[in-house]
């Protein structure tokens, strides 16, 4: 039975690293496709647009996301747009890879763990344990990047209010400060200079300036990007000067941003109390305490003897 196991599990690993290899070396690049169009004849058809390219990997992926957990939970979706990750299958791939990083190592251990004859019952605990691990381990990381790029924008947003300030008053448009400011600090990798740089490109395609703001409040997650698209709605409607409510709203940011560092600054003595008391305490007391110790009881031993 054994022996049978491991040739069926070698069987199917190797077919399917042939197979992947096959349509990996044997896929025609877009232009090689295009080109056999042309000489075809293909042209005189009505063009439809090309569907994106997918590797083996990327269908792989795509192909293991229905069987994972978490496909249509929209918590996700918002955690993936917090973090940066968008696009139409982003959901399906972050699935599918969550579920081959879980579910492929636990698949692992209970097989090897059958091969071996080891009992099922603590075999199945050991594999299920390992799955939601890892599967857990997978969404946090997740949610530590959103809250990372959530952070990273909240930080960067008084330097950027600046920028915008200096671009008005030298008398661009708002359309075109939020052009600039994006092409700037896009360049600089700046998650909110690449979010402002979208809200440009979505105005050129045609979409209004307060619906492109609004979704720029809402797809990041940033509870002071919301105020701010709210603030430059409202004094787009009133009619207000927009460099002196970004210079206002940008020194309030500024205090903000000062009150959260003397807020972690205060919280830094409770979190290293716990290190202090388990790793630093213990070796003080023996370094200062430890020759005291050996001198009593040396003394205790030769007062024993007496």
């Amino acid at each position: 039975m054994d022996p049978m196991l491991m040739t069926l599990t070698a069987f199917v690993a190797v077919t399917g690293i042939l197979i992947t290899g096959y349509y990996a070396l044997t896929a025609k690049a877009p232009v090689t496709r295009r080109l056999e169009e042309i000489a075809r004849g293909d042209l005189a058809q009505p063009e439809r647009p090309a569907k994106p390219s997918r590797g083996p990997v990327k269908s792989a992926l795509m192909a293991l996301a229905p069987y994972g957990f978490g496909g249509g939970d929209s918590s996700l979706a918002d955690t993936l747009s917090f973090a940066g990750l968008r696009g139409p299958s982003t959901m399906t791939l972050f699935v599918g890879a969550r579920t081959l990083i879980s579910l492929g190592p636990a698949l692992f251990v209970l097989v090897m763990a059958l091969i071996a004859g080891k009992p099922l019952g603590a075999t199945m605990l050991r594999a299920v344990l390992i799955w939601v691990v890892l599967h857990v381990i997978v969404t946090q990381q997740l949610k530590a990047r959103a809250k990372r790029r959530i952070g990273s924008i909240t930080r960067g947003m008084p330097d950027s209010l600046d920028l915008m300030v200096v671009c008005l008053e030298a008398g661009l448009g708002l359309n075109a400060t939020i052009a600039r400011v994006g092409d700037e600090r896009s360049n600089m990798k700046d998650a909110l200079g690449q979010e402002f740089a979208q809200v440009s490109m979505e105005m050129r395609g045609g979409r209004s300036r307060e619906e492109a703001l609004r979704a720029l409040g809402s797809r990041n997650g940033a509870d002071d990007l919301k105020a701010l698209a709210a603030l430059i709605i409202q004094s787009d409607r009133l009619g207000a000067s927009m460099a002196q409510t970004l210079r206002s709203h940008a020194d309030l940011l500024r205090t903000k941003r000062r009150q959260r560092a003397e807020e972690a600054a205060r919280k830094l003595p409770i979190k290293m109390l716990l290190p202090l008391a388990m790793f630093i305490l213990p070796a003080l007391f023996v370094v200062t305490a430890g020759p005291a110790i050996i001198i009593l009881r040396d003394f205790m031993t030769v007062m024993t003897h007496r």
